[in-house]
């Protein structure tokens, strides 16, 4: 069977052989790429959750009724109980 096979025909072989390798390795290196991006957005996420529970943990703000400063996690004022 091999001994019939042709120089063109070989030639043509290994082309399809070096071509499906390269079709595998494109494929695989898409997914690694696909997966760095989702795992870098979900950082990127959590980083900035983290971020806006600390901007909203801490600040300082004033009563308008009594002026007394009081921090920005509280929903009234301690001292005069007023709504912010």
């Amino acid at each position: 069977m091999f001994a019939e096979l042709t120089l063109w025909n070989w030639l043509t072989i290994a082309s399809f052989v070096v071509n499906l390798i390269t079709l595998v390795l494109v494929i695989v290196m898409l997914m690694k790429k696909k997966s760095n991006v989702v795992e870098q957005q979900a950082s990127t996420q959590v980083a900035a959750s983290r971020e806006q529970k600390q901007v909203k943990v801490s600040g300082v703000v004033f009563c308008r009724n009594c002026g007394k400063q009081f921090d920005s996690s509280q929903s009234a004022c301690p001292g005069c109980h007023v709504p912010r």
